[in-house]
């Protein structure tokens, strides 16, 4: 009995595990939805250096969509992942299981709301914030945003 008692406490949190890290991957998050580039309102230009955004305060209205281009200036690998303090924490852990050889986009699957940006690359991630809140957005490669590469999104 304690067995199954055992590996039925297993599946559970495996299960739990499961839903929490598909809700980071999946094409939406709490946050909004990739949004289509037509559409886009907006182009907001972040540069990206070791540990620090341009930008550290964003404003936008619900339903809008927003091209983020994102600049890295610096010599490290850098991202950029919009979402709320649940969903930047719980890519922040993932983020810190892997070795940095992973962290490229196409060894891990990326979630919607993220993008990698090397050294000297400028890349896009076009965004569509769904509804009134306060986000944040980061780097979460280990230590990045501890160190203060993050900033606050609020939509209207």
């Amino acid at each position: 009995m304690r067995r199954f008692l055992i590996l039925g406490a297993a599946a559970l949190l495996t299960a739990g595990t499961a839903v929490a890290h598909g809700s980071s991957h999946g094409a939406s998050s709490t946050s909004g939805e990739p949004g289509d580039a037509k559409k886009a309102t907006r182009t907001v230009k972040l540069d990206a250096s070791e540990y620090a955004f341009s930008e550290q305060t964003l404003s936008f209205k619900a339903g809008e969509t927003v091209r983020f281009v994102v600049s890295n200036k610096g010599k490290l690998k850098h991202e950029l992942t919009i979402g709320d303090a649940a969903e930047q924490a719980a890519h922040a852990a993932e983020m810190s299981k892997m070795s940095d050889m992973k962290h490229d986009e196409g060894s891990h699957e990326m979630p919607a709301n993220s993008i990698h940006v090397g050294p000297g690359e400028t890349r896009e991630l076009v965004w569509k914030f769904s509804k009134p809140g306060k986000l944040l957005f980061a780097c979460n490669y280990p230590g990045h945003s501890d160190l203060g590469m993050q900033g606050r999104i609020a939509v209207e």
